[in-house]
This record gives structure tokens, sequence and C-alpha cells, in this order.
């Protein structure tokens, strides 16, 4: 099949299983549509099920590393119940670890998607907490009471920069300054990351901001002296009842304090709900699977946890292949890898091996769990968070 029909006839796939509006599914594919990282599956003339890859960074300036996300996962209706789709996973992960992709990941929706997934290799790898506020609350009274508990001339200071910051949201006729300090201000956050967060090039920021648009949703923003943006906001409105907030970042308190109001103000009616990283919430033991991953290297996963972690040591042992045990030695940054045969004097059965899946789960689990697991293996969580993503 031509590029150009496979293109096509995934579109009508994509539309078909997702309903999505024509002009956001040819944003999509107009952007991320690459034939290397598509697997499908055929039926005569038409397409019956097909997923479709797009890469993606994580990390920051200082330590990267490369996972593919996987959407525009469909089987059309007669034809699912049939192993098509688990065949096809399959398929992309093999590509995916020939290409050099440490992990694929996905975002599963709904318990039977999740349970789905889970049987296909993936574990619970994205986490996000929730923060809800009801119609009712009023943050610019929340953050007073906030300020009552500074001192004087900083409280002064700070109510003032509260009352001079300007709240908007983008529209059509947004001056290309003001979307270019938006994404500063998300590129700026992102590289100064360093743990598995998704790290969106410039040109990706870009179609993030036109995908909100094409779903109908809002970006607010607050802006200072001289049009200084210090926080923003993606949200969609959900049955005029709730402003979903998939992702805010601010610079300050203030700021945060400011954008919610004007949001608040701009919806009177409607509650409030936040979804934020759970490293940064008061309520990290309530976060809830976002996305999950599948490892396809071993290695670069811990040498990415390594670099981050200078002062990590441990070592483990893990079967990956049939036959061979790895063993990895982290230290001092650094990891020291070694395939053992089963059949070899170097191998010595009473050591504990762990299964691929096993220590997916562990490396993998909830930032906040597992005190006794660091104590026992001195591993830390690499649990992570994604958001604004094309899906």
């Amino acid at each position: 099949m031509n590029v150009n029909d496979l293109k096509r006839k995934m579109i009508a796939l994509w539309k078909e299983s997702f309903h999505d509006s024509e002009d956001y599914i040819n944003l999509i594919f107009d952007r991320y549509f690459d034939p290397e990282f598509v697997e499908y599956e055929t039926a005569g003339p038409e397409i019956i099920s097909a997923v479709m890859g797009i890469p993606y960074d994580f990390g920051g300036e200082e330590c990267r590393i490369r996972g593919l996300f996987l959407c525009g996962m469909a089987t059309k209706q007669r034809y699912r119940g049939q192993g098509i789709m688990g065949n096809l996973l399959e398929k992309i992960n093999r590509k995916a670890t020939e290409k050099g992709f440490a992990f694929t990941f996905l975002i599963p929706i709904g318990e039977r998607s999740h349970r789905y997934f889970f049987h296909q290799g993936y574990v619970d790898a994205f986490y996000r907490c929730e923060e809800n506020y009801t119609s009712l609350h009023n943050f610019a009274v929340e953050y007073e009471s906030v300020l009552e508990l500074q001192k004087g001339k900083v409280a002064d200071l700070k109510r003032h920069h509260f009352e001079v910051l300007e709240g908007a949201d983008v529209q059509n006729d947004t001056p290309d300054k003001v979307l270019e300090n938006i994404k500063n201000l998300l590129h700026e956050r992102e590289n100064d990351q360093s743990d598995m967060e998704v790290l969106h090039s410039r040109e990706q920021l870009s179609d993030v901001i036109e995908m909100n648009r094409l779903k109908g949703g809002k970006i607010y923003y607050v802006s200072g002296p001289q049009d200084a943006i210090s926080a923003v906001a993606f949200t969609r409105l959900v049955d005029r009842s709730r402003v979903e907030i998939e992702r805010m970042v601010s610079k300050d308190d203030c700021s945060t304090y400011r954008l919610l109001d004007f949001i608040k103000k701009n919806e009177p009616d409607a509650g409030i709900k936040i979804f934020i990283d759970p490293k940064t919430s008061d309520r990290k033991n309530l976060a809830k699977t976002h996305g999950m991953a599948r490892i396809l290297n071993l290695c670069e996963i811990l040498k990415f946890q390594a670099a981050g972690h200078g002062d990590l040591k441990y070592s483990i042992l893990v079967n990956e292949h049939p036959g061979l045990v790895e063993r990895y030695d982290i230290k001092g940054g650094q990891v020291n890898h070694k395939s053992i045969s089963m059949d070899s004097e170097d191998y010595d059965p009473t050591k504990t091996v762990m299964s691929l899946r096993d220590i997916s789960c562990v490396l993998f689990r909830r930032p906040d769990t597992g005190v006794l697991l660091v104590e026992a293996f001195g591993m830390p969580s690499l649990g992570g968070y994604v958001s604004l993503m094309a899906e």
C-alpha cells in the first residue's frame, strides 16, 4: 500500500473510531504520521486495525531518554476479539526496539482498556493527582488568607502584584509574541526537570496550542508589566459544570491564584478540577494511574535513572531473554551490564532473579509508595508524569 493510501485509510479509521473533528485529525496526521511508526492490518482493500507511534523525549537538558507514544489504536467492530491489535502491538514494539526507543507508552481509557494493555505487557508508569474545587470557591479570598501568614511588607508587595497581573485567554487573533512567551514558559519549565516527564519540542508545543483549540479547549494565561507571562493553563469545559485543567505552569503562587481567579470569573457556575504531577502534590497517596509503559531497553532506563541520581547503589538480576540472566550494577551514576548464561558457572541459582514485568512494576511504581522497596533494593521510583499529548 502506498503512503498516500495508507494515510487516507488510517484517517478514515481514526475518524470512524474516535469521532474527532476533521481539522483535528488532519493536524495529527499532517504533523505526526510517519509510515515508519505505523502498523496495520487489512481485509481486502480496507484497513481494519491500526496503531500509530509518535516519538517523544523525556527528561530535561542534562539527561534524556526516548519513548514512543502509541495512539490511534483502533479495530473495526466486527474484527475485534481476534488478537489483531495484540499482534500489531508486538510488531510496533519490535520496530521501536530496533529504532532505539527505551520504551513505548500509552494512555488507557477506562478499566477495561487498562486490563487489556496489562495483558499486553504494559504496567502502570505515569500518574497524576486531582485537586477539586466547587463552583463557590473563591481563589482571591484563599490567596488573601495565605497572605495573612506573611509579614506585613511582604504581604503588601504580593497583594499589589496580584492586583496588577492581568488575565486573558488565547484567541484566534492573539499576537504571535504572546504565543511564543507561552511556549517559552512551558519549555523553560520542562528543561529544568530531570525525572520521567515528557519534554516537548517547540514544534510540539505549537501543535499542542492548536490541538487545544481544535478540541474546543481554552488556554488561559496571566501577564504582568512588560507583558511577561507568569502562568498558563490548558483547559476544557465539561458540560458547563466543570473546568478541567490538564496542565498548569506558574512561576509563583501569586500567579497561580490570579490565574485560577480569572478562570473562575470566566466560568462562574463551574467547578474546577486540576490535574497535577504527584511530586508537587500534598496528596501523593491519592495519585491515579494516567499512563502505562512497556520497557524495551532496560539498560537505557537504568542509565537514565542513574544519571539523575548519582548516589544510587544497587544490583539486580533480570531474566529478559530465555536462558540468560542480565546483571545490572548501578553505582556512581554509571550502569555496568553483563549477560550471564544459565548454563555457565557464573550463574548462581540461589540468587533472586526478577522478570522484566516485575522489575518494570518496581521501577515505575507510584512515586509515594515503596519505602520498604527503596530500603530493600536502594531503587527509587521512576513513576513519571505526562500531559499535553497528541491523542
